[in-house]
């Protein structure tokens, strides 16, 4: 019994071979199946001695079916045939070293197919080794003679021997048409005078079948030789007339030509075909987001496609160009991979024509020298250009000279192109992918409240420190905060940011009475997100500092009073010497200062408190001398210039002096604070209208841009620059900006990292007073 596999992904195709084999006779069994998955597991515990076998299917090719059947258990079949829609350069010669009997090319008839098996069969049954079978080694061109009469036959058999060319013979109409589908010739001798069908009618169905109206034909007759004949065969689509008795030479040179536009044409249609193929490689790549299993797909079906016995992708570092990963596959029937790493000057040299080459010599090419102890003869290299650089190669080699030509090259180069979109997009996806786990790692563990709305003001996203936040009203996503008092201040914050498309941070209040500082930034495609930090304890902790602080300076006044008074007592007790009297005039200068410094604790404290405000005439220029004085032995320290400018008359604002005083006390130290040692440090104070503006200005590390819209909020420290390294706890420039409103004043800042910083304030005159009685 012979048991016959054939393997179609087309139901109908497979099973109408099927049917065809099995008229051979009883004694053949077979087995039909729809892909390489389902035809192993149909023979697993059988023995298969034909195998034929459909090249593209899913799961598995047909070349990669026959390579899983040469180990079958039940042995491997004796004779494999391939069948293909495409003639790509380099099929046969892969498919020649699986030890394929031959490869046949769509479209084919259910009868040829019983021929070839029919002569396996007769073949399995006289033959000693039936798989020592050779393919040709050169193939020749193939040739239908199609005439009823024997001795025209036989004639022209014998000039075509001579001139090398196989041929196949017709005997009628119908049989032309048969073979010409089934053995697919390379071109055709046509008879006009035939049994069945005439030469005519068989040319006419020739050239309505898109499968085989490529073929020439050439008319030869000695029955139809009037013009009107010779018009109407060229016009059925005729290459040639040629009417008998012939030329010997001039007929075999019309067939040598005709050969020739042939021979053109069909690279042309291969050149096609294997452009055809190009889709099916990009849908393959497209699929896959691993760089790896992108390379394995591409890398075997390309060195199938082509023939190649061993194909590499390297893929280089971005700055050194040198190999980063390597990939391989190896088709060779050893299985053994060469080692192979291409050299500098070869990547070099790809880099800088950007463009693949063919290495015809690959042991005394100039740009690689392989070992000549290898199987590598010949190399195909073309480079993976990305966006912006080169981002890898890939090689196919072959143990033969000369063997990759001009044609492979463009599809490799074409190949190419598609996998360097493939690898950039799996490389995007990696990063996607850790950027999103890097992202979903941060909302998971901060221990701020994270909130994202989209532009309808629904709530899309929620971190689990945002979850807490909802425990008493959970909230649903998708869905806008509950309306009502409890988050009202929350939703008109986000809505100032929504219409204002800026940056807006401020404080609110929970429905749990804890203060949060919200700050919400706008997204670009709309929505905003939202960082909620929790500042209940800080602001518990101003209040409870804020009272022991003003606890504190009211304590202190009695003693210092004290001092204070016993001081003035002791020029009373007695006569003092000069020492004496400059001892007690520094004891009082000192009691002075720290009774104001204490007043000013105080002040700043029921500030804060909300308590009452002392406003009167504060005389400005007055107020930067004693600042001056009182910081001039820390600019000193710090080799700092501090200098004060003021305007050219006095002037006069409405305010509470202590306040004022602490507003530029703070000011004035963070600059000498945040300016380096050398650095220089400028008051100057200016009259515009019916205000003064002072200015602040320094030479120091200056604040960062981002950090400049969020200085003045409580508790905000500058987080990245120099100026972050400076100790402080974020309340200075919140209290400077409370106290000049507070005044009716405005504060601005501009600044630039290494340059340093200025701020402006501007304080209306002493409103008891007009204009010209405030500046006086």
């Amino acid at each position: 019994m012979v048991r016959i596999l054939v393997v179609d992904d087309h139901p109908n195709t497979a099973t109408t071979l099927a049917r065809a084999l099995a008229q051979i006779g009883p004694s053949v069994d077979v087995v039909s199946a729809i892909s390489g998955t389902d035809a192993l597991e149909k023979v697993k515990d059988k023995g298969v001695d034909i195998l034929f076998t459909d090249m593209i299917m899913p799961e598995m090719t047909g070349l990669e079916l026959i390579e899983k059947m040469q180990n079958h258990p039940g042995g491997k079949p004796s004779y494999a045939y391939l069948i293909t829609a495409y003639d790509v350069p380099g099929l046969k010669v892969t498919a020649q070293r699986l030890k394929v009997n031959d490869v046949i090319i769509k479209p084919v008839r259910p009868e040829k197919i019983c021929q070839i098996a029919t002569a396996a069969i007769d073949e399995m049954k006289h033959a000693t080794n039936p798989t020592g079978k050779k393919t040709p080694a050169k193939r020749k061109f193939k040739l239908l003679l199609a005439d009823d009469v024997m001795d025209n036959v036989t004639l022209l058999t014998r000039y075509l021997e001579y001139e090398g060319y196989d041929q196949i013979i017709a005997r009628d109409g119908q049989e032309t048409l048969n073979k010409v589908r089934d053995e697919m010739p390379d071109l055709i001798l046509l008879d006009v005078n035939m049994p069945t069908k005439d030469g005519f009618t068989v040319l006419k169905e020739i050239r309505e079948d898109p499968t085989i109206s490529h073929i020439p034909v050439i008319i030869l007759t000695a029955a139809r030789l009037d013009p009107g004949d010779v018009q109407s065969g060229l016009n059925l689509g005729a290459d040639d007339y040629v009417t008998k008795p012939f030329d010997r030479h001039e007929l075999m040179a019309r067939i040598r030509t005709k050969l020739r536009v042939k021979e053109a044409e069909d690279v042309t249609r291969r050149r096609n075909r294997e452009l055809n193929l190009l889709p099916e490689i990009g849908k393959q790549l497209s699929a896959r987001l691993d760089i790896k299993d992108l390379a394995n797909v591409l890398l075997k079906r390309t060195a199938e496609t082509l023939g190649a016995i061993q194909a590499n992708m390297y893929i280089l570092d971005e700055e050194e160009k040198e190999v980063q990963e390597k990939y391989e596959v190896v088709l060779n029937p050893s299985g053994d991979a060469e080692d192979l790493t291409p050299p500098a000057k070869l990547i070099q040299h790809v880099q800088g024509t950007r463009q693949g080459l063919v290495i015809e010599d690959a042991v005394n090419d100039p740009l690689w020298q392989v070992d000549a102890s290898t199987y590598i003869r010949s190399a195909l290299v073309v480079p993976i250009f990305g966006r912006y650089s080169l981002l890898g190669l890939i090689l196919l080699t072959h143990e033969q000279e000369s063997y990759f030509s001009t044609d492979h090259l463009l599809l490799l180069q074409a190949i190419g192109s598609q996998a360097a979109i493939a690898i950039e997009n799996a490389r995007l996806y990696s990063v996607v992918v850790q950027e999103q786990k890097k992202v979903a790692a941060i909302l998971r563990h901060a221990s701020e409240a994270i909130l994202l709305f989209d532009e309808h003001g629904n709530l899309t996203l929620l971190n689990p420190a945002g979850e807490q936040l909802f425990v008493v009203n959970p909230v649903k996503l998708n869905q806008p905060l509950p309306a009502g008092p409890s988050y009202e201040s929350f939703i008109k914050l986000i809505e100032e940011a929504r219409v204002s498309h800026m940056s807006i941070s401020g404080e609110i209040t929970w429905p749990d009475q804890r203060t949060f500082m919200a700050f919400i930034a706008p997204i670009e495609d709309g929505g905003s997100v939202t960082i909620l930090h929790d500042v209940s304890r800080f602001k518990d902790l101003d209040r409870i500092k804020n009272e022991f602080i003003a606890t504190a300076s009211h304590d202190l006044k009695n003693p210092l009073t004290s001092i204070g008074g016993y001081a003035q007592l002791l020029g009373q007790a007695g006569q003092l010497d000069e020492n004496q009297k400059e001892f007690v005039e520094r004891i009082q200068h000192s009691v002075k200062n720290m009774s104001d410094l204490v007043q000013n604790m105080m002040a700043l404290a029921q500030s804060d408190l909300n308590a009452n405000q002392k406003y009167e005439a504060v005389d400005i220029q007055e107020l930067f001398k004693e600042l001056a004085n009182e910081f001039a032995v820390q600019a000193k320290e710090k080799m700092q210039s501090l200098e004060v400018q003021p305007s050219a008359r006095t002037v006069h604002v409405n305010g509470d002096s202590l306040h004022l005083r602490q507003a530029f006390r703070n000011l004035i130290g963070n600059a000498i604070k945040y300016t380096p040692q050398g650095g220089r440090i400028e008051v100057k104070s200016a009259i515009e209208a019916d205000q003064v503006v002072i200015d602040v200005e320094d030479n120091g590390y200056g604040i960062p841009a981002a950090d400049l819209p969020f200085i003045f909020n409580r508790f905000y420290r500058v987080r990245s620059g120099k100026a972050s390294e400076m100790e402080g706890n974020g309340l200075g420039l919140a209290i400077v900006k409370s106290i000049i409103g507070e005044h009716g004043g405005t504060l601005n800042v501009e600044s630039e990292i290494g340059k340093g910083t200025c701020f402006s304030v501007s304080l209306p005159f002493y409103k008891n007073q007009n204009t010209q009685e405030a500046i006086k």
